[in-house]
């Protein structure tokens, strides 16, 4: 074994680089037994190189021709294919004669490359041959004897090929006018441009004068036809009567049709004449009454229009004569309104029509009827307009109290002089009317507002006084009272009504408080003497709380009221000196607060310059070019709420610049906290998206692509700023739950699956095990092709469940490679079988003359093989089989009788190119039952049987 690798040849060497090598420079054509291996290594070697290199070392076109079609690689059968084209259109060093490559086109039938050939050759005889060729693949794709040039190709051609025998090939090939005129386009020869202009003469004869008639008399019998949808009858009659001396002028040309076309012409028209004439027997009936229609709603809208035309000028004359206070003639206009109603009852109007412009009339004579009334509203009207033009409109409430009530009156007046004018009024009149109305409402609208707000204001105040004496605060009741009284005198009338009682019984309390005054301010003031005495000879510890028992008492004394007239003086004087004794010990204790106050401002004023360094850091350097730079919104917090604490903390300052420097202070903090104001709502609207997303997740099928998703979304939510401290936890703790969800989700979908799983392993298994229960002991081949379905069929179901049952399926797959050669060794066993049955059915019958189907093993063959010998037991022809023989033989690879051998190179030759022209795969049985069905057998043919036999065998 060891000796056997060493003396292996190179060529025959594993390593295919080493097999091409010993193509290239060990293996030579020129001897014929290594061109037997070279030709061998072409054909059957597996590698793709090694073919290739095979093939150009042989390098002639016979071999590039037999592999382009027969290699059983598709990349060196392709490149083979590519070789030839190259070689045929004079791109490779192999050349070949036109003659070689007429007989290529003859015996070949690659279309594809002709039409690309074609286009690349400049040889007139091959360009021609082409043609013919393309020409008979048009042929048998179109069933027709008649050679078919595509137009295109042919135009496109003759542009490329500026050859007078290719061209005038051409154009003896094309018939078409359009063709022709687009070949004359691209001519550039004297010669071939006159041979177009004389064919396309030619045709264009005899073409145009038929074609141009029969369009005329398709259209008059177009037109003749459409006449069936024309409704006008006048206008039917006129188009007929042109129509038909356009048809007797065309019939006079019809000469240059063939007679069967004048037959269908001629007889189409008769037709069309003969169903118009029937058509329109009725139609005529219809046009009259259709006129009649039209005339009568002609007349009724005539009568609409005349009929209110004339009563609209009757009442704006009668109205005219009525303002102007012309003579009114009533016999006159009473003989108008009775002819005008003999015309509408003799109208076509119908009933109701009638009834409305009677109706009208009638309108018309109450209104003559009432002509004194009516003039006399009208003069009313006029005095109307005039006298309220004169009244002012209101500006203050005041006025519109006093000036209302005559608008409101007038307003009365106008509405019953415009209904006792039964519609007269000039529009002047009544324009002015509208005119006054709208002003008013919008000069006392704004007036009745403020109005019924200063009722409310009063009805507050009333109730304030009220509250006041329920509290014994007198002497503020006394002066809210006062108020409240000159507000109830602006009130109108209507709302003094309203709150007359409520202000009559306060009135009356007022007075009695009054006369009690004196009483009771004289004691309690004594009292609150005594009460501030006491402070001032016992001052409290807290001066603060001394400063606002001073400030209680001083208000105490300024509600109480008069005292005694004898006495009010001196009580006000003991008063003040004792409030400024009391006093005293605090203006001390005030003025160290002041200078504790003053160094309070100074630490607020730095609190303020922090802030602004504090705002600065949201507005990058000038000089830093990088606008990107991003603001540290955390640290940012931390050192606002440090410094909005220390504010807090850093004592009183005066009242009186508080203010100033508390509104500095916070005007410098306001962008720094809207800043992060906006940045809280960002962050809350991007978690409240990732919130959402996660909602979305969770009512995701796929709960483990959702697991996925959701760790990425908890990675988004930590790299996400703080939203602030109302909504931070609240949105953490939703989002948490939502996370806790899914991954409770995921867990109990793992778990199901699991045991999914588990059941399905424990089902596909079982099903296993009863197939081969099942199938144990099966003897026929349609048993094992069945077994063979259903495990297929497992071995699917077991490849889509996840996690891979790797175990069942290679045990599956274990089973399916057993089946399969079961199969192939049975088909194998039963495809001898038959053979064996087959060929001594032809042998037994052809030597004692019997029939195919009196043989004993004729039931075993299958039903191909039964029709096959039934025909050829009704087939009578003799055929020698001889070349059909070697064709097998060739094809097999079996030798053949060597006294047949140079008859056998002949059949080879002719069979090679025939495989090249269809590239059709070998099929030995179907070429056997062609070799059978050739023509009747006889003893001659046991001989070539005997030949054939171990071909399948």
């Amino acid at each position: 074994m060891i000796f056997s690798k060493f003396l292996k040849k190179k060529w025959q060497h594993k390593n295919s680089t080493v097999r091409v090598e010993a193509i290239n420079t060990s293996l030579s054509i020129a001897e014929p037994e290594q061109r037997e291996i070279i030709l061998e290594l072409a054909r059957t070697d597996d590698s793709e190189n090694v073919r290739r290199a095979a093939l150009i070392k042989l390098d002639n076109f016979q071999s590039w021709l037999t592999h382009s079609q027969e290699n059983t690689m598709v990349k060196v059968k392709q490149y083979a294919i590519k070789k030839v084209a190259a070689i045929l259109t004079d791109q490779d060093a192999i050349k070949l004669s036109e003659q070689d490559k007429l007989t290529y086109i003859a015996n070949h039938n690659d279309y594809s490359f002709y039409e690309h050939w074609l286009k690349l050759t400049e040889n007139a005889n091959l360009i021609i041959a082409l043609f013919e060729k393309l020409a008979t693949k048009n042929q048998l794709s179109e069933h027709t004897s008649k050679q078919v040039l595509k137009p295109g190709l042919l135009i496109n051609l003759f542009g490329q090929k500026q050859n007078i025998q290719v061209q005038e090939y051409i154009i003896d090939k094309v018939d078409d006018v359009d063709t022709l005129e687009k070949l004359k386009k691209k001519s550039q020869q004297a010669e071939i441009t006159q041979q177009l202009s004389e064919k396309i003469a030619q045709l264009q004869l005899a073409i145009d004068q038929p074609i141009a008639l029969r369009k005329k008399v398709n259209l008059v019998l177009a037109k003749l036809q459409a006449l069936k949808d024309q409704y006008e009858y006048k206008v039917y009659l006129e188009k007929r009567a042109l129509l038909n001396q356009e048809w007797q002028a065309l019939v006079a040309d019809f000469s240059c049709f063939e007679p069967l076309e004048i037959s269908v012409f001629t007889d189409k028209q008769a037709t069309i004449v003969s169903q118009l004439d029937k058509l329109f027997a009725a139609k005529a009936e219809q046009h009259a009454q259709a006129e009649i229609s039209r005339e009568l709603i002609e007349k009724k809208q005539q009568a609409r229009i005349h009929f209110d035309k004339t009563l609209a000028i009757i009442d704006q004359t009668l109205t005219t004569s009525i303002f102007e206070n012309d003579e009114i003639e009533e016999q006159q206009y009473q003989t108008l309104f009775d002819k005008l109603t003999s015309e509408i009852i003799a109208s076509a109007l119908n009933k109701d029509e009638q009834n409305e412009f009677i109706a009208k009339i009638c309108q018309q004579q109450q209104k003559l009827q009432q002509l004194p009334e009516i003039a006399q509203s009208v003069s009313d009207a006029t005095h109307l307009i005039s006298k309220i033009s004169q009244l002012a409109m209101p500006t203050t409430v005041l006025e519109m109290n006093e000036r209302l009530p005559v608008y409101q009156s007038w307003l009365t007046d106008w509405k019953n002089a415009e209904k006792n004018s039964s519609g007269t009024l000039p529009d002047s009149i009544k324009n002015a009317a509208t005119e006054i109305q709208r002003n008013w409402r919008q000069a006392i609208k704004p007036l009745q507002q403020a109005q019924k707000q200063e009722f409310s204001v009063t009805q507050k105040k009333l109730h304030d006084v009220r509250r006041l004496i329920a509290a014994g605060k007198y002497n503020a009741a006394f002066g809210v009272f006062k108020k409240a009284k000159q507000l109830f005198n602006a009130l109108s009338d209507q709302q003094q009504y309203r709150i007359q009682k409520d202000y009559d019984s306060l009135s009356e309390k007022i007075a009695e408080l009054a006369d009690w005054e004196h009483y009771i301010a004289t004691p309690r003031k004594q009292q609150l003497l005594t009460d501030i005495k006491a402070i001032v000879e016992t001052p409290l510890d807290n001066p603060n709380e001394q400063a606002e028992k001073v400030k209680q008492y001083r208000k105490i004394w300024n509600s109480l009221g008069h005292a005694d007239d004898d006495a009010e003086q001196s009580l006000n004087t003991e008063f003040n000196k004792l409030c400024e004794t009391a006093f005293t010990p605090c203006r001390l204790f005030f003025a160290e607060q002041e200078k504790i106050r003053a160094q309070h401002l100074i630490t607020r004023q730095s609190f303020v310059e922090q802030a602004k360094l504090l705002a600065e850091q949201l507005t990058p350097p000038k000089d830093n070019d990088d606008e990107t730079t991003a603001v540290d919104f955390k640290n940012l917090e931390t050192e606002l709420n440090q410094i909005i604490k220390q504010w807090q903390s850093a004592g009183q300052v005066d009242r009186a610049v508080y203010q100033e420097i508390n509104e500095q202070f916070n005007l410098v903090l306001q962008p720094i906290k809207s800043a992060i104001k906006v940045f809280h709502q960002e962050n809350k609207l991007l978690k409240q998206q990732l919130i959402l997303n996660a909602e979305k997740l969770l009512a995701d099928d796929d709960i483990f692509a959702a697991v996925n998703q959701v760790k990425s979304l908890q990675t988004q939510w930590r790299n996400t700023g703080y939203a602030g401290p109302k909504i931070e936890n609240k949105l953490w703790q939703s989002f948490r739950k939502i996370n806790d969800d899914i991954f409770a989700k995921r867990d109990q979908k793992s778990l199901q699956e699991k045991s999914a799983i588990t059941a399905k392993a424990v089902e596909l298994e079982s099903t296993l095990t009863k197939l081969e229960a099942e199938f144990s002991q099966v003897t026929e081949l349609n048993e094992l092709q069945n077994f063979e379905q259903a495990l297929q069929s497992l071995h699917r179901d077991v490849m889509q469940q996840k996690p891979k049952m790797v175990n069942l399926e290679k045990q599956i797959t274990a089973k399916e490679k057993a089946i399969a050669k079961k199969i192939v060794d049975f088909k194998y066993a039963n495809e001898k079988r038959q053979w064996g049955y087959l060929f001594s059915i032809l042998e037994e019958s052809i030597s004692n003359d019997k029939s195919f189907t009196e043989h004993n093993d004729y039931s075993h063959l299958t039903a191909f093989w039964q029709k096959k010998l039934k025909e050829l037991a009704n087939n009578v022809t003799h055929f020698n089989r001889e070349d059909a023989t070697l064709e097998l033989e060739i094809l097999s690879g079996i030798p053949s009788p060597s006294e047949l051998q140079q008859r056998r190179m002949k059949v080879q030759v002719d069979l090679m190119q025939a495989q090249m022209s269809s590239g059709a795969t070998i099929d030995l049985p179907d070429k056997f039952a062609q070799w059978l069905m050739l023509g009747k057998l006889g003893q001659h043919d046991l001989v070539l049987l005997e030949r054939i036999k171990p071909i399948f065998q």
